[in-house]
């Protein structure tokens, strides 16, 4: 199936869908939208086929964002398989055990000590590095969570290449044109521009009291996954919408994030500012929305916070008065702006409403998932639990996204 037999189907669908509706069969049109979100996912498994295919070519596919990485970091040059000892002593609950019960400080059983060590041996190399890997299952809630928080950091497209990754990013292309018989064809200009994702350096730490330490296991692990993914989500939703790149203020690097390619390019053709102190006209989105490129449709959504999402988005009217900020049928809690999904995103500052397709215009290359260190502190009797990973990001296309901003008093 190719695009245009995708929206083809899907036209005709939502065609019928509405046909339903409009005769009152309220069960038979929930039917119809069902088989339309199952035809959505089916063409967005096939987009992010081809889209990790350009991006990878020759390099074998990753695994799944929240899943270890099997390459380099369990066993050097070649990949684990995934029925090997060591990702399946990874993924078991002895090792989940394992890390917890050393975090904690407290002994471990010998089938326990057998695990801890192969997985670690494996993935760390040197007993010089003190880093103990994550269990999956651990590392699957904490990337969970943090998606509930910063859903287009959990969009965006993720591979996992070690070292410098050089890609392509769309600058121009010149547009297709008809010819007759007798007419020479004319040499079509693509330009491009190459951009580089080496490794940023992410890195959070939370503290506990020695006390805390005397909890249950299976309350212990939920506690440091909740607090690691607000510390880890903040770190990674911030650099995939705001981070400022090679030359941020810090002097250390960050990832490009998305918002802030927009405001860099000149005379800012993917940003639309709407009048200062207000609520954005229904112009005001129509304009946005008309700047998304037509082959970044499927798949868009609109991400803001909280606060703009309920005092500015939910506030949003047509021409005849009527909301556009409506509740999705197909997901309970919700809801969409002509059509498109809206999701509230804590990296977003107050009055900023980013139109994205986050899958397809931003990637994100993950060097080193995240591994945790302890560090006691006999003094305080508090012990540090640093999470710490490398990754780096970069939009792929500015006609991806569109940024819709409150414009500033000055500007008026």
């Amino acid at each position: 199936m190719n695009r245009k037999q995708y929206e083809a189907m899907r036209k005709q669908m939502m065609a019928e869908a509405q046909k339903l509706l409009d005769e009152g069969k309220v069960d038979e049109a929930n039917a119809k939208m069902e088989e339309v979100k199952q035809l959505d996912q089916q063409w967005d498994a096939i987009a992010q086929a081809a889209a990790n295919f350009q991006a990878l070519n020759n390099i074998q596919a990753p695994p799944a964002w929240g899943e270890i990485p099997v390459q380099d970091s369990f066993g050097g040059d070649g990949m684990q398989n995934e029925d090997s000892k060591v990702v399946q002593a990874w993924k078991s609950e002895e090792y989940k055990n394992a890390w917890a019960k050393t975090l904690m400080g407290r002994p471990l059983n010998i089938t326990e000590n057998e695990k801890f060590r192969l997985v670690n041996e494996a993935y760390t190399h040197t007993t010089k590095n003190t880093s103990i890997v994550i269990p999956e299952t651990v590392t699957r809630g904490i990337w969970e969570m943090v998606g509930e928080y910063y859903p287009y950091f959990s969009d965006v497209l993720k591979t996992y290449v070690n070292g410098l990754l050089t890609m392509i990013q769309e600058d121009t292309s010149s547009d297709a044109q008809w010819y007759d018989e007798e007419t020479k064809t004319n040499d079509g200009k693509e330009t491009f521009k190459e951009f580089k994702l080496s490794g940023c350096e992410l890195s959070r730490a939370i503290t506990i009291s020695w006390k805390l330490k005397e909890m249950a296991i299976e309350d212990f692990i939920p506690y440091i996954q909740r607090k690691m993914a607000k510390k880890l989500g903040a770190a990674a939703g911030y650099g995939a919408t705001h981070g400022k790149g090679a030359k941020a203020e810090s002097g250390k690097p960050e990832p490009m994030g998305t918002v802030t390619a927009l405001l860099a390019e000149a005379e800012k053709p993917q940003v639309v500012e709407y009048a200062a102190g207000t609520v954005p006209e229904y112009g005001d989105i129509i304009n946005a929305r008309s700047k998304i490129k037509s082959g970044y449709a499927s798949g868009l959504a609109i991400y803001a916070n909280s606060v703009t999402v309920w005092k500015k988005l939910a506030m949003v009217m047509d021409k005849n008065k009527r909301p556009l900020f409506v509740p999705d049928v197909t997901h309970q809690g919700q809801f969409r702006i002509l059509g498109i999904p809206v999701k509230e995103d804590d990296s977003m500052k107050d009055g900023e409403i980013l139109f994205s397709n986050a899958n397809s215009g931003y990637h994100m290359n993950i060097n080193k998932e995240i591994s945790m260190m302890t560090e006691d502190h006999v003094k305080e009797r508090t012990t540090d639990y640093v999470g710490y990973g490398i990754m780096d990001g970069n939009i792929i296309t500015s006609k991806a996204h569109v940024l819709l901003i409150e414009a500033s008093v000055d500007s008026e």
